[in-house]
Protein backbone atom coordinates (compact mmCIF):
# COMPACT_ATOMS: atom_id res chain seq x y z
CA UNK A 1 0.00 0.00 0.00
CA UNK A 2 0.88 3.38 -0.89
CA UNK A 3 0.35 6.41 1.05
CA UNK A 4 -0.51 9.82 0.19
CA UNK A 5 -0.69 12.77 2.20
CA UNK A 6 -2.52 15.71 0.56
CA UNK A 7 -1.81 19.62 1.25
CA UNK A 8 -5.04 18.97 3.56
CA UNK A 9 -3.01 16.52 6.18
CA UNK A 10 -5.49 13.96 4.83
CA UNK A 11 -4.25 10.54 3.80
CA UNK A 12 -5.10 8.41 1.30
CA UNK A 13 -4.34 4.85 0.60
CA UNK A 14 -3.64 3.84 -2.50
CA UNK A 15 -4.04 -0.46 -3.41
CA UNK A 16 -0.51 -1.45 -4.93
CA UNK A 17 -2.10 -2.77 -7.73
CA UNK A 18 -3.57 0.47 -9.47
CA UNK A 19 0.45 0.99 -10.03
CA UNK A 20 0.92 -2.07 -11.96
CA UNK A 21 -1.00 -1.04 -14.99
CA UNK A 22 1.22 1.80 -15.71
CA UNK A 23 4.03 0.18 -16.46
CA UNK A 24 3.46 -2.13 -19.49
CA UNK A 25 1.78 1.05 -20.49
CA UNK A 26 4.81 3.48 -20.27
CA UNK A 27 6.76 0.50 -21.75
CA UNK A 28 4.94 0.16 -24.88
CA UNK A 29 4.84 3.65 -25.31
CA UNK A 30 8.70 4.01 -25.17
CA UNK A 31 9.34 1.01 -27.00
CA UNK A 32 6.92 2.29 -29.97
CA UNK A 33 8.57 5.81 -29.73
CA UNK A 34 11.77 4.30 -30.18
CA UNK A 35 10.99 1.85 -32.92
CA UNK A 36 9.52 5.43 -34.66
CA UNK A 37 12.95 7.20 -34.14
CA UNK A 38 15.03 4.51 -35.35
CA UNK A 39 12.92 3.82 -38.41
CA UNK A 40 12.85 7.93 -39.44
CA UNK A 41 16.33 7.34 -38.65
CA UNK A 42 17.39 5.10 -40.73
CA UNK A 43 15.42 6.67 -43.89
CA UNK A 44 17.07 9.32 -43.45
CA UNK A 45 20.55 8.04 -43.47
CA UNK A 46 19.97 5.55 -46.54
CA UNK A 47 18.54 9.09 -48.57
CA UNK A 48 21.52 11.16 -47.84
CA UNK A 49 23.63 7.76 -49.19
CA UNK A 50 21.60 7.55 -52.17
CA UNK A 51 22.10 11.31 -52.95
CA UNK A 52 25.59 11.10 -52.15
CA UNK A 53 25.83 7.99 -54.62
CA UNK A 54 24.24 9.46 -57.39
CA UNK A 55 26.14 13.18 -56.78
CA UNK A 56 29.40 10.64 -57.06
CA UNK A 57 28.89 8.74 -59.93
CA UNK A 58 27.67 11.84 -62.10
CA UNK A 59 30.84 13.73 -60.76
CA UNK A 60 32.67 10.50 -62.20
CA UNK A 61 31.10 10.80 -65.54
CA UNK A 62 32.32 14.34 -66.23
CA UNK A 63 35.88 12.97 -64.70
CA UNK A 64 35.29 10.45 -67.69
CA UNK A 65 34.75 13.15 -70.36
CA UNK A 66 37.01 14.81 -69.49
CA UNK A 67 39.73 12.22 -69.60
CA UNK A 68 38.35 11.35 -73.23
CA UNK A 69 38.84 15.32 -74.27
CA UNK A 70 42.44 15.20 -72.90
CA UNK A 71 43.11 12.59 -75.55
CA UNK A 72 41.30 14.03 -78.16
CA UNK A 73 43.63 16.81 -77.56
CA UNK A 74 46.69 15.16 -77.50
CA UNK A 75 45.51 13.14 -80.59
CA UNK A 76 44.71 16.57 -82.01
CA UNK A 77 48.49 17.89 -81.53
CA UNK A 78 50.09 14.98 -82.26
CA UNK A 79 48.78 12.85 -85.25
CA UNK A 80 50.79 9.95 -84.49
CA UNK A 81 49.87 9.94 -80.28
CA UNK A 82 49.45 6.62 -78.81
CA UNK A 83 49.76 5.49 -75.08
CA UNK A 84 49.10 2.53 -73.27
CA UNK A 85 47.94 4.48 -69.80
CA UNK A 86 48.80 8.11 -68.47
CA UNK A 87 46.80 9.70 -65.36
CA UNK A 88 45.06 12.68 -65.40
CA UNK A 89 44.14 14.60 -62.54
CA UNK A 90 41.20 16.35 -61.54
CA UNK A 91 40.84 17.78 -58.32
CA UNK A 92 40.77 15.12 -56.07
CA UNK A 93 39.73 12.68 -58.95
CA UNK A 94 41.90 11.01 -61.16
CA UNK A 95 41.32 9.11 -64.61
CA UNK A 96 43.13 6.57 -66.52
CA UNK A 97 43.39 7.14 -70.04
CA UNK A 98 44.30 4.56 -72.82
CA UNK A 99 44.89 5.52 -76.43
CA UNK A 100 45.25 2.33 -79.07
CA UNK A 101 46.08 3.69 -82.83
CA UNK A 102 45.05 1.74 -85.75
CA UNK A 103 45.22 -1.87 -83.98
CA UNK A 104 41.74 -1.74 -81.97
CA UNK A 105 39.21 -0.47 -83.79
CA UNK A 106 40.95 -0.52 -87.79
CA UNK A 107 43.38 2.28 -89.72
CA UNK A 108 43.13 5.58 -89.27
CA UNK A 109 41.02 5.05 -86.40
CA UNK A 110 42.16 5.75 -82.65
CA UNK A 111 39.93 3.90 -79.53
CA UNK A 112 40.46 6.40 -76.01
CA UNK A 113 39.06 4.36 -73.30
CA UNK A 114 38.76 6.01 -69.99
CA UNK A 115 38.49 5.10 -66.53
CA UNK A 116 37.31 7.96 -63.74
CA UNK A 117 37.86 7.53 -59.98
CA UNK A 118 35.65 9.60 -57.52
CA UNK A 119 35.72 8.38 -54.33
CA UNK A 120 33.86 4.52 -54.43
CA UNK A 121 32.42 5.64 -58.37
CA UNK A 122 33.75 4.50 -61.42
CA UNK A 123 32.81 4.99 -64.59
CA UNK A 124 34.27 4.24 -67.97
CA UNK A 125 33.51 5.54 -71.51
CA UNK A 126 34.80 4.59 -74.98
CA UNK A 127 35.14 6.89 -77.63
CA UNK A 128 36.52 6.51 -81.58
CA UNK A 129 38.25 8.88 -83.38
CA UNK A 130 38.63 8.88 -87.26
CA UNK A 131 42.02 10.55 -88.09
CA UNK A 132 41.96 11.96 -91.70
CA UNK A 133 45.26 11.28 -92.85
CA UNK A 134 45.73 14.15 -95.85
CA UNK A 135 44.21 17.03 -93.74
CA UNK A 136 44.76 15.84 -89.76
CA UNK A 137 41.18 16.46 -88.76
CA UNK A 138 40.07 14.58 -85.89
CA UNK A 139 36.67 13.79 -85.71
CA UNK A 140 34.55 11.81 -82.79
CA UNK A 141 32.68 8.52 -84.56
CA UNK A 142 31.52 6.96 -81.55
CA UNK A 143 31.53 8.04 -77.75
CA UNK A 144 29.40 5.56 -75.72
CA UNK A 145 29.70 3.85 -71.69
CA UNK A 146 31.24 0.48 -71.35
CA UNK A 147 30.43 -1.72 -67.98
CA UNK A 148 33.47 -2.02 -65.66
Amino acid sequence: MFTIISKKLKSYQLPAEKGIAALPSILMFGGLITGVAIAISSVAYLFINSQLGIKLSSEALLVAKAGIQDASMRVVRDKFFSSALYTLTIGDNSVDITVCRDICVGVGKDQIISISKVRWARRKLEAIVEINSITGEVRLESLKELGL
